[in-house]
């Protein structure tokens, strides 16, 4: 993995925290939740190939 690819995850993963952290809503706090198990979840070989 480049680091090209490692900084557009952080990104990705930082704006599911931020969401998480300031958004008062329990759906949208699980919302947050579920992407950044996705993204994630792509990351894993087993799992990626499931996805």
């Amino acid at each position: 993995m480049t680091s090209s690819q490692m900084t557009k995850i952080a990104v990705a993963l930082g704006a599911c925290f931020a969401a998480y952290k300031f958004l008062p809503h329990p759906a949208a706090r699980a919302m947050a939740l579920g992407v950044a198990g996705v993204i994630v979840g792509r990351q894993i070989p087993y799992v990626q190939d499931a996805l």
